[in-house]
């Protein structure tokens, strides 16, 4: 039987095959078109490698011999010709191919400083109209192409492996001196952001290599760097020709065939491997737990964000600098040879959504999850201001739609965790247009060695913030005013701006309110919201109730303007105009209150109903015509009637001596909703 395998590689992906079948005793031999790649075999533990580029004839030649049985093209995704040549010679010899392969697509990185090109003659034409030195992270093999297309050599510099063949294709392409940069990767997102700065350089050229080559590590850097990145797209993504179309298989894919063919288990690849998630605190590696410090040792390889394993400076030869799912299972399942992989979070993964997000996802893929808590940078902020956490109401902020103002209004302590320092202050100015009853702290870079507290002065409701700055903050809000919080809106007439605009009375309110049902993420609609009474209540109930006030009295959104500056309340968007024209390209609403319909309550019933069929609607009537009219649409539109009432109300009023009635208007309240 021809048990022997022939792998083409000079690939990391070559070099971890090799690696399997020489733990299993599998017969096999490594071609690589390198001396530098035939060293690097060798050092790994190769003890034969054939080197040199072989042609289709001669691979025809190599498996005439008839020892072969299977061939594993292991080469670069760029290596086309090689490959197509491999496949070909394989094909005409009848022995069994295997295309090992990258899997080099990216969703994440379609962002305006990253152009995509098909060649690297496009990549040249792209280049020469930038300005500043270029930095190309793509090679030797094509510098004299690119040069050429560029023009100007001056401004070029290169990495290439630092092999003799590399520096002479650089000089033959006419690099010397400083512009040649010979060095061995992996390299970090912190060097490549580093090399970049060092020469000045205004665009880089990559390959769309994927994670085993530096891809995102080299995207990243030049995101930081705020620089332009032209990437040649993989052509073994771009759309197959049918005659030649191969069956590209993830390593653990050609390890599976490799085992039914050779009729062997790859013990290793069968053990169900481990992802820790593990907090690493909020600064140095002096605030990581014992514990968590003990996974790192024992890890195989560490993913992260850049902020987050740039700290890691004791494990630095075994990061990767992404954080991402996807592209971490994509990591794994081309190196099987991982076995234990922790993904570093900053702080605690407690707090962390991501972190959640993830175990789940890990899970799924196959993974063994384990958790590792951290100390969390709340808890060192907490403690660096003096207060317990059990005093303390935590806020996240980052990366989402939050109402902090509402919140602060309703909680003697808040930290909150915002998105970044711009973030930061621009909520520190939401809240002071509330009242200026705050204290306000910034916690920046909490745990390093640049952590400073910060507490704002806050005269007649400003601040200034623009000598603050952080790469981490969080904020501390604290409310002077803590006897006046509430346990509830409890917003009484004489509270609001009213001038001669109608409003929906006190005792009216409480029971439309209360008849709303109103819950935390609600969105509500407030149509004829007058002074904005019922609005105001409705914004008051939860700090992430959204409330669109809609008014086409210009006095009164006026009006509704002011009462929602007095009561500084951010969570009420207020729409100018006539129902329902105006309803549109908002959020679906949950709930509405008509307290006004300007003689069009059917077509608002129908706009309405159109988002969100199952949304709760409540109605004041003043006039028998008008419950008429609702009772005649409910019908109509099958809708059921689930609460009416008339409220009569009549207050007392001292007058000398003596206390007199004073009646309101009687109101009808109803409350439609789809018939169940």
């Amino acid at each position: 039987m021809k048990d022997k395998v022939l792998i083409f590689g000079g690939t990391t992906e070559g070099r971890v095959l090799s690696d399997f079948l020489r733990k299993e005793n599998v017969p096999h031999i490594v071609s690589v078109a390198t001396e530098y790649g035939r060293d690097i075999e060798l050092g790994s533990g190769e003890t034969k490698v054939l080197t040199g580029r072989l042609s289709k004839e001669k691979i025809k030649e190599l498996l005439s011999g008839g020892e072969f049985g299977i061939v594993v093209d292991a080469t670069h995704p760029f290596a086309v010709k090689a490959s197509d040549e491999i496949r070909t010679a394989a094909k005409e010899s009848h022995t069994t191919y295997l295309r090992l392969s990258r899997n080099t697509k990216d969703p994440d990185y379609q962002q305006d400083f990253v152009s995509y090109v098909n060649t690297m003659k496009e990549a040249g034409a792209v280049l020469k109209e930038t300005e500043g030195n270029i930095l190309l992270l793509t090679g030797s093999k094509d510098l004299q192409e690119i040069i050429g297309q560029i023009g100007d050599v001056k401004r070029v510099y290169a990495r290439v492996l630092p092999s003799l063949e590399s520096i002479t294709l650089c000089q033959e392409a006419g690099l010397s001196g400083k512009q040649i940069i010979a060095m061995q990767g992996p390299f970090s997102t912190q060097i490549n952001t580093s090399l970049i700065k060092e020469i000045d350089a205004k665009a880089i050229l990559t390959k769309e290599s994927g994670v085993t080559g530096g891809y995102y590590e080299k995207l990243e850097a030049a995101r930081q760097c705020g620089i332009r990145a032209v990437v040649v797209k993989n052509p073994e993504n771009s759309s197959a020709n049918p005659e030649t179309e191969v069956e590209h298989l993830s390593m653990e894919e050609v390890l599976k065939k490799l085992s039914e063919y050779l009729g062997i288990s790859f013990t290793d690849n069968n053990e169900k491997r481990e992802i820790v998630l593990a907090g690493i605190g909020p600064g140095e590696e002096r605030l990581i737990t014992l514990e968590t410090f003990r996974a790192l040792e024992e890890s195989d390889i560490i993913f992260g964000a850049p902020s987050v394993v740039e700290r890691l400076e004791s494990f630095s030869g075994k990061v990767k600098s992404f954080f991402e799912t996807s592209k971490i299972i994509d990591y794994l399942q081309q190196h099987p040879e991982y076995k234990r992989a922790v993904v570093a979070y900053s702080g605690d993964i407690a707090v962390s959504s991501g972190a959640k997000k993830s175990a789940g996802i890990f899970e799924r893929a196959g993974f063994k999850v384990c958790k590792l808590s951290g100390i969390s940078s709340v808890s060192l902020f907490a403690n660096r201001l003096g207060v317990s956490l059990e005093d303390v109401r935590i806020l996240s902020a980052h990366g989402r739609k939050c109402n902090v103002a509402g919140y602060a209004m309703v909680s003697p302590k808040l930290i909150v965790l915002p998105s970044d320092i711009s973030d930061a202050k621009r909520i520190v100015g939401e809240v002071l247009q509330t009242g200026d009853h705050f204290r306000l702290v910034f916690g920046c870079d909490l745990g390093s060695e640049k952590e400073k507290l910060t507490e704002v002065v806050v005269k007649e409701g400003k601040t200034d913030t623009n000598l603050i700055d952080g790469n981490k903050v969080l904020l501390y809000i604290e409310n002077k005013n803590t006897d006046n919080i509430l346990a509830g809106p409890f917003v009484r007439d004489e509270d609001m701006i009213r001038g001669d605009v109608p409003m929906t009375k006190e005792e009216i309110r409480a029971l439309s309110v209360r008849k709303l049902e109103l819950k935390t993420g609600s969105v509500f609609f407030d149509i004829g919201a007058g002074t904005g009474s019922i609005s105001i209540e409705a914004a008051l109930l939860h700090p992430d109730i959204e409330v669109y006030a809609f008014e086409k009295n210009k006095v009164a959104a006026e009006l509704l303007c002011k009462n929602r500056e007095k009561f500084g309340l951010s969570n009420i968007h207020i729409v100018e105009g006539t129902a329902p024209e105006v309803l549109l390209d908002l959020p679906r609403p949950s709930h509405v209150f008509i307290g006004g319909s300007g003689g069009k309550l059917e077509e608002i019933l129908k706009a309405v109903l159109k988002e969100n069929p199952k949304v709760r609607i409540v109605l004041n009537c003043v006039t028998l015509e008008t419950l008429s009219m609702v009772t005649t649409l409910a019908r109509k539109m099958n809708l059921e009637m689930t609460y009416v009432s008339l409220v009569s109300v009549t207050r007392y009023q001292a007058k000398g001596h003596y206390h007199m009635a004073d009646a309101l208007n009687p109101v009808y309240i109803a409350v439609l909703e789809q018939n169940r």
